[in-house]
């Protein structure tokens, strides 16, 4: 009698746990749904705000290699010859004369991050050894497109300042 009794348990147990265990969610239920993002207003002012202070802002915060720092009556020429010594051997790298008083500064590159900048450090050690790395405001990089215009333009610009020799 006890069997029975554990026999009729077993299957009255399987049949109410089948449906559970073969209930799947429908496709259609899930393709129907929708979802609502709900937002505070104020997060598109200050979406807005940062947009204005960043056009009013020349470039972005980075890195750069400064090669000379000095104060007196020569050191205004000695950091433009060094400048156009650096601008001679790379041409590639840009170079700013900073003042800052009473200083006259040379600093070199536009490098995001401080990495890059050591890296140019270390290819220059032996050119510029007092050179050291310094966070600065650097310019904003080149798109593709302005690059493309400065090449086609710096041509035409190059060969009308030529003065070509009369025959």
């Amino acid at each position: 009698m006890l069997t029975i009794w554990k026999s009729i348990l077993c299957v009255l147990i399987s049949a109410l746990s089948i449906p559970v265990c073969c209930a799947q969610t429908d496709f259609h239920d899930i393709i129907d749904s929708t979802i609502s993002i709900e937002r505070d207003v104020r997060l598109d002012s200050l979406v807005m705000r940062h947009v204005r202070v960043n056009k009013q802002r020349d470039g972005l915060s980075g890195y750069r290699l400064q090669l000379f720092s000095g104060s007196g009556t020569e050191a205004r020429q000695q950091a433009n010859k060094l400048r156009a010594e650096f601008m001679d051997h790379h041409p590639d790298i840009p170079a700013y004369l900073i003042y800052q008083s009473p200083n006259f500064k040379v600093r070199v590159g536009d490098y995001r991050t401080e990495l890059e900048a050591i890296r140019l450090q270390r290819e220059l050690e032996y050119q510029y050894p007092g050179g050291f790395v310094v966070k600065d405001e650097i310019k904003f990089p080149k798109l593709g497109i302005e690059q493309e215009k400065d090449e086609e333009g710096g041509e035409s610009e190059f060969l009308e300042g030529l003065e070509l020799p009369k025959e």
